[in-house]
């Protein structure tokens, strides 16, 4: 599956600009006008904020129209032209809030949240409508529903969308990603403040090496359904423990309050949605979502007939029903379903035969999740969240052997050796989590309790001796000159059965101090798969002498939780939590009223972390040990109205000792350098343009050799890569460059939404990811192609 979507450049360029030029012809008839409801809180105590002053300013004539909320904090401004707008909030008391690029599509009424912050907290400065939580994290980032879905080499993934973040490396057009030299699957994310890790479709369990360790390709999500994404590179709070390398909040969005249905179109399927009242009280709202992406009739359409056959479905529903002013309940459902098959027509037209596996996955994921928020006197608000979450995933591989024929032999005549090895992974767990946070003499307090319930039954089943050739040199070989490994029955068939309940509690105490805000907190948890209690503390400092710099420290102690495959693999496996030491230290300063930079740098220790030991065996122990430092720098600005720059740069240098002899060698996804720069154009009501150029540093290399005819005699000649030393050198570094068009107009009573996204329009060749042809004794490199993703979007709304 390493080549997926790696050659959708076949699709015919003229069909993108039929595409294109069919959408400059003017529409037939004025636009109908559009509104626009407008909500405004206390980020702190979740309070409607009434009296609020909202002016809106239409983007293209600068008109402008002013209102004020009312006792529910909200403001609707309807008989809007689309197009685009800007929104300020303001109230007394608070610091001002602005929305510089808000769509108004016809007929819809769209929905804005403004969260103010108290001036107590920040002096008369102007913030973004909504923006991390200025206590969770010096460096986070907060992307709202817009940006998500219109950025440049975001296609039709909100996880794309990431890309630029500080410390966040992302290299092509796939969602997974790593942070800071850690890996993609030590990323904590949560989906409405609920755990949910199976959001990336595709993370194999089997298959070639970069799949296995790749974490993935889709996300679950279709552009429009997330409302807004916060991200963290380090530091965060004691709420949150589990993974350490980022933490990733995404928002599901919960529906407007005008009612509209949607369809959009891609390359590989569609999706169809509702978005408006949900009927059930007064305010309540629903969205719902549904897509389904066939790749493999996109792959026969575009002849790209070796990578087989991949199929998604995802079905999305969240609601919000206020019971009164101080209540309100969130229904979330979340179900998943992927399969992906490899069969021997597909290793038949494979060049060269270069991967001859045989591969049938499958996996559904399910997440329900309810959610009561409660506002408990004048400034506290208690939160309660129970949640359900299913998995059951199956992963087989077997092998062809289309050399054991005749050249020129029908597919159907290849020797095969089906379900050569079978993976089965099962997870139910049910959980409880609950958050209390209000205003005290000192600042602000935070609480909560958390349990989950996570049962396993994961088992690995070996169909008689399985011979592999690519191995490292200290695997288990019976024969020191044997130069192949030989996976057994005996050796590998695992299985693992187990109930744990896992328990957390933290505290949270902001002391705000004049200038200065001091986060101290606590984080106290039963591991149960580790059979470990330990204790996380969290600090951090805020010192804003002036409105225009802020200057930052942090420092806590994470655990990371170990991988349940790893738990699975051997019954040997008694692994315990990985511990990481973070320290950093930073500013943040206001240029302009336009300009901003941030500056961040850390250094962390790692310790106690999970290494393999043998791959025939499949065992790993708390071995390894290592250190991560490095630098972010982030330059967000406004060149003008509608033309929007952002530049990040990243330098990270982690080590690990995995105790086998060699020393401190690269972490495997360690990048000396990232750099970004981005340019987002919004050129009138209808078209939009962006660019970013990116630069990325290889990733450690490796040292190897290959064996020729290691079978001996009278078999079939087979080549073996026997790795002498993992991540040595670099590999060589690569830029990109994507490209993206929007375009909308509406068609009568159709909002029609159009997008053009080209990744890797220079076609740069990336050597980070190659493949061991055993049969010919090479590495396979992918070939880098420009890769264009085409959405269309059709919007009613009544």
């Amino acid at each position: 599956m390493s080549s997926l979507l790696n050659n959708k450049t076949k699709v015919s360029w003229i069909t993108v600009a039929v595409l294109l030029i069919g959408f400059w012809l003017p529409a037939r008839a004025a636009e109908a006008p559009g509104g626009i409801t407008i909500l405004v809180k206390d980020q702190v105590t979740d309070r409607a904020i009434s009296s609020a002053l909202i002016t809106i300013t239409e983007r293209e004539t600068h008109s402008t129209r002013s209102v004020e909320t009312d006792l529910k904090g909200r403001a609707i401004v309807e008989q809007l032209d689309p197009g685009l707008y800007s929104v300020n909030a303001a109230k007394n008391g608070f610091a001002s809030s602005y929305e510089p690029s808000l769509r108004v599509i016809t007929r819809k009424n769209i929905q804005i949240e403004f969260e103010l912050l108290r001036e107590a907290s920040i002096e008369r400065v102007v913030v973004r409508a909504r923006q991390a939580d200025v206590f969770a994290s010096a460096s986070s980032t907060y992307i709202n529903r817009e940006e998500l879905r219109s950025a440049v080499g975001g296609g039709a993934d909100p996880l794309l969308s990431l890309d630029g973040l500080p410390g966040l490396a992302s290299t092509g057009e796939f969602a997974s990603f790593s942070v800071r030299g850690r890996g993609p699957r030590d990323n904590l994310l949560f989906v409405d403040d609920f755990p949910f890790d199976k959001a990336v479709h595709f993370d194999a369990t089997l298959g070639e090496e970069e799949d296995v360790g790749g974490g993935g390709r889709f996300s679950i999500f279709a552009p429009n359904v997330i409302s807004g994404a916060e991200f963290s590179p380090g530091g965060w709070g004691p709420a949150y423990g589990g993974r350490t390398a980022s933490l990733l909040k995404l928002e599901v969005a919960g529906g407007n309050p005008g009612p509209s249905a949607s369809l959009r179109l891609d390359l590989a399927g569609y999706e169809v949605g509702y978005d408006g009242p949900a009927g059930i009280t007064e305010d309540s709202t629903v969205l719902v979502s549904a897509r389904r992406l066939d790749f493999g009739a996109l792959f026969e359409t575009i002849e790209e007939l070796d990578i087989g056959e991949p199929v998604l479905r995802d079905v999305i529903v969240k609601s919000v029903i206020p019971v009164n002013q101080n209540h309100t309940f969130e229904i979330l459902l979340l179900d998943t379903h992927e399969d992906y098959t490899r069969g021997v027509t597909h290793v038949f037209a494979s060049p060269n035969f270069e991967d001859a596996a045989l591969l049938d996955f499958e996996q559904d994921s399910d997440l329900y999740g309810l959610t009561l928020r409660s506002l408990i006197g004048d400034t506290a608000v208690w939160t309660n969240k129970v949640y359900y979450r299913n998995s059951d995933k199956l992963s087989s591989e077997g092998e062809a052997f289309p050399d054991l024929v005749p050249p020129g032999s029908p597919a159907s005549s290849f020797p095969v050796r089906e379900n050569i090895i079978t993976i089965g992974e099962g997870e139910k767990e049910f959980g409880w989590r609950s958050d209390f946070e209000t205003l005290n003499r000192w600042g602000v307090f935070s609480a909560g309790i958390q349990a989950t319930q996570i049962e396993l039954e994961y088992f690995t089943a070996l169909d008689g001796d399985w011979n592999r050739y690519v191995y490292d040199e200290d695997d288990y070989r019976p024969n020191p000159d044997q130069r192949f490994i030989v996976l057994t029955p005996q050796d590998t068939n695992a299985s693992l059965n187990q109930k744990e309940i896992s328990y957390a509690g933290y505290v949270d105490q902001v002391f705000e101090l004049g200038d200065w805000d001091i986060r101290t907190g606590l984080r106290l948890e039963r591991d149960g798969f580790a059979d470990e209690n330990i204790a996380s503390p969290r600090f951090s400092v805020n010192w804003r002498p002036g409105n225009e710099v802020r200057y930052f420290f942090t420092a806590g102690l994470f655990h990371q939780s170990p991988r349940y495959l790893d738990l699975a693999a051997n019954e040997a496996n008694e692994l315990k939590t990985e511990k990481i030491t973070h320290s950093s230290v930073g500013f943040e300063y206001v240029l302009t009223n336009n300009w901003s930079l941030l500056t961040e740098a850390y250094f962390q220790n790692l310790d106690n972390l999970v290494v393999d030991l043998d791959r025939v065996s499949g065992t790993f122990a708390n071995m390894g040990d290592g250190t991560s430092y490095g630098i972010d720098i982030v330059v967000n600005g406004t060149i003008r109205e509608g033309i929007y720059a952002t530049a990040t740069y990243s330098y990270n240098d982690i080590v690990i000792d995995r105790k086998d002899g060699r020393g401190e060698v690269a972490a495997d996804f360690s990048r000396e350098h990232v750099a970004t720069l981005g340019l987002t154009w919004e050129i009138n009501d209808h078209w939009k343009v962006a660019g970013r150029y990116k630069f990325l540093s290889g990733r450690p290399d490796e040292e190897f050799v290959i064996h020729s005819d290691v079978l001996g005699p009278n078999q079939p000649l087979r080549y073996s890569k026997e790795i002498t030393a993992r991540n040595v050198g670099r590999k060589s570094s690569y830029s990109l460059l994507n490209l993206r068009v929007d375009y909308r107009r509406a068609f009568g009573p159709v909002d029609v939404t159009a997008f053009l996204d080209v990744i890797n329009v220079t076609e740069a060749s990336s050597s980070d990811d190659t493949e061991f042809d055993y049969r010919r004794g090479v590495e396979v490199v992918d070939d880098s192609e420009a890769e264009p993703l085409i959405g269309l979007r059709l919007d009613y709304a009544w």
